[in-house]
């Protein structure tokens, strides 16, 4: 089995005595001693996703790419500017399919709404974490604070079945929050770019 990292081949000791997850775990570690995270993965030039199981003795060639938080960051910025944009009608959506007493959908589209708002989470998470955007600016951790806190109150209703409590929270709570989020998007990935420039001078 041969291992291709950002198209250069490593070499790895007794890689054939090696299970898959076992080298996926050293790549992984590698990247993070490097700065960088596992992006995607190829065997034998297919997504992972495609395989519904494979034998390990049959693999060619598995490939890793990787990309700096940051990129990943940036790219996933403009996804959630997508999502933002469409979560008002979201909420619309849900409202009216309640009062036409169409529950399941109501709850179907309030389920896919806490799963993006999840998403952005996690995207918050890693922008606290990998760059300077809560140093630089200090209300951009309240935000954080709130919308964490938000979030749960939001699970926590739909995780006890009182859709209509939680959807009056997104309506009241929520939506302030992603309209900051919104108004600040283009100054925050403007400062991610430069951070990102100014690791790839000195790296």
């Amino acid at each position: 089995m041969k291992i291709i990292l950002d198209n250069r081949e490593l070499t790895m000791n007794d890689i054939d005595d090696k299970s898959f997850s076992w080298v996926l775990e050293e790549v992984t570690d590698l990247l993070e001693r490097d700065g960088r995270m596992l992006f995607d993965v190829y065997i034998d030039g297919k997504g992972m996703d495609y395989y519904d199981h494979f034998n390990k003795e049959q693999i060619g060639v598995v490939e890793f790419i990787s990309k700096s938080p940051k990129i990943i960051i940036l790219e996933s910025l403009g996804g959630m500017s997508d999502f933002i944009s469409k979560y008002f009608d979201a909420l619309m959506a849900i409202s009216a399919s309640f009062n036409s007493n169409r529950i399941t959908d109501a709850v179907e589209i309030l389920l896919e709404v806490e799963n993006g708002l999840e998403w952005v989470y996690n995207v918050l998470a890693s922008m606290k974490e990998n760059t300077a955007i809560d140093f630089r600016y200090p209300e951009f951790d309240m935000m954080f604070l709130e919308y964490r806190t938000t979030l749960k109150k939001v699970q926590e209703c739909i995780e006890n079945g009182d859709y209509i409590g939680g959807l009056t929270i997104l309506e009241v709570e929520m939506s302030g929050e992603l309209i900051f989020v919104q108004e600040n998007l283009d100054t925050y990935m403007k400062d991610i770019v430069d951070e990102e420039i100014e690791e790839y001078k000195y790296n």
